[in-house]
């Protein structure tokens, strides 16, 4: 009987506060969303109603998204074309579509492009093009280059720690689900733990969105600061519970560029002994330069006791070619933790170190050859030239009448709104002008991700910026058609999740379709 009491009065606790923890607007989404869902699939002329939208969508988004004279190639050819005219067309494509992000004009997506850069890590790929780090009695230098790389950024982020340890994944993705896998068997499973949740952020990347929703694991999502953007301290130590594992922060965040209060968040993760990650996506390869630069960064790596893991993109700041991360532990345990290992499958015993079984060699070669290539010294020169440039992108903007710079950017991206206009039209304004900038949400804003590129065109950047400035307000407020993002963005702010979703997935058919 009395165990029986414990137990009750345990889940009336947890009901509480999971109670507690769920909004209002929460409850009102799932309903709307849950009367969404049944009327699409079961009323008839809601039903039909959408299959309509959706296929004036889908030719909409063909006819902006691809081009309309392409040859579409959708069953294997009889026989194999000629080696001098698939290059020729590789070729084609390339130059056309590199044309965009060769003029600067493009937010983050290509970090270097230096020519000379980019063919060395072509060689590299070359020469490993057909190796697997799955096969360590084929390919050996493949495994040594990732675990060189992986010592390579711990050294970078550990403060002289010896047990940081890691591995290299696919992108920032893989490797926060990596790191979420890891706190849940160490800081869950080992612990007793069958609800765990994570808190973070409502600026957290929505890779651990993903993680959470493939792990079973609930997410608490905090606002952050409206003037900061930061995480509060303050309210993530009043959502911790007996059922949390693990607290999330970002250095910085991909929205506005802001750096989490780390020291804080440390000290919260040790009191009460739970996990604390630090997407250092964008960050890993910057900070720790800027840091020693003098630029004010404050402290984000293993240096805090509180830091379990960090997840690091060499193909971001570390120059590497797409599809390569690393991730890093506090421990060996934790590393672990997020091993694959079946020991009674039919073809043998297995295990892998992440979750694909079979892994480009040749980006892990990549990925080490840009790392030894430019050493602290190269990473020094561009780091600075990055830090300056984002110092005067922000403060240039923070000058023009009627736009605001949100937080205090530390790092890479600079993100602004406006107080007297709708944000989204100087977005596509500048989209006209040949701009590829970033449309955010809650609040309304777009930034810019400062790349090598863009220390090379930051000039006709804000001088364009401006120029589409004087449009807009030359045009006022009444009487606007709004389009381009402006509609896009204006529609999903004023309809539940549901309805955005499909519009997502939508998109996402279009892009898959031939």
């Amino acid at each position: 009987n009395d165990l029986m009491g414990l137990f009750i009065i345990y889940s009336i606790i947890s009901i509480m506060q999971r109670i507690r923890r769920t909004s209002l607007k929460e409850c009102y989404d799932d309903a709307i969303n849950s009367m969404f869902e049944f009327s699409k699939s079961n009323i008839g002329f809601v039903k039909n109603k959408l299959e309509k939208e959706e296929e004036k969508m889908r030719n909409d988004l063909d006819k902006s998204l691809k081009d309309q004279d392409r040859v579409k190639t959708l069953v294997l050819p009889e026989k194999g074309r000629d080696n001098e005219s698939l290059v020729h067309e590789l070729t084609r494509r390339a130059d056309k579509e590199n044309k965009k992000w060769q003029s600067g004009k493009v937010s983050g997506t290509v970090y270097s492009g230096d020519e000379s850069h980019s063919n060395l890590l072509n060689t590299a790929c070359n020469v490993f093009s057909l190796s697997n780090p799955l096969h360590v009695d084929v390919w050996p230098s493949v495994n040594q280059f990732e675990a060189e790389v992986c010592s390579m950024t711990a050294n970078l982020l550990n403060g002289d720690d010896e047990n940081v340890v890691g591995s290299m994944s696919s992108g920032g993705t893989e490797s926060i689900i990596l790191a979420v896998k890891a706190h849940k068997e160490i800081y869950g499973k080992k612990r007793g733990i069958t609800n765990a949740e994570i808190i973070s952020g409502d600026t957290a990347h929505a890779g651990l969105d993903k993680a959470c929703e493939m792990l079973g694991i609930r997410h608490i999502k905090l606002p952050v600061n409206s003037k900061t953007f930061k995480l509060n301290p303050q309210d993530v130590e009043t959502n911790i519970t007996s059922n949390t594992i693990m607290i999330y922060a970002s250095a910085p965040n991909y929205p506005q560029g802001i750096i989490d209060p780390m020291e804080e968040l440390s000290t919260i993760a040790l009191r009460y002994n739970v996990g604390l990650h630090v997407d250092c996506c964008l960050g890993g390869f910057v900070l720790p330069f800027a840091k020693r630069l003098g630029y004010d960064v404050g402290e984000f790596d293993f240096t805090l006791e509180g830091v379990t893991s960090m997840s690091c993109d060499t193909h971001k700041y570390g120059y590497a070619s797409k599809g390569t991360s690393v991730v890093l532990y506090r421990n060996k345990e934790l590393r672990r933790a997020q091993y694959f290992c079946y020991p009674g499958w039919t073809g043998g015993l297995y295990v892998t170190p992440t979750i694909s079984g079979s892994r480009p060699g040749a980006l892990i070669a990549a990925a080490w050859t840009s790392l030894m290539a430019l050493g602290y010294e190269g990473f020094n020169n561009r780091v600075k030239s990055i830090m300056d440039t984002t110092i005067q992108i922000a403060t240039e903007i923070s000058s023009i009448d009627g736009l605001y710079v949100l937080g205090e950017p530390r790092a890479m991206v600079v993100c602004f709104g406006s107080t007297k206009f709708n944000i989204y039209r100087l977005g596509d304004a500048m989209t006209k002008k040949g701009w590829s900038l970033n449309s955010l949400q809650n609040p309304a804003c777009i930034h810019i991700c400062v790349t090598l590129k863009t220390v090379q065109f930051v000039d006709l950047f804000l001088h364009e910026l401006k120029e589409c400035m004087d449009i807009i307000i030359a045009e006022g407020n009444t009487n606007i058609k709004l389009e381009g993002n402006a509609a896009i963005y204006g529609l999903a702010g004023s309809v539940p999740k549901g309805p955005v979703k499909e519009l997502l997935k939508c998109y996402t058919d279009v892009v898959l379709t031939p």
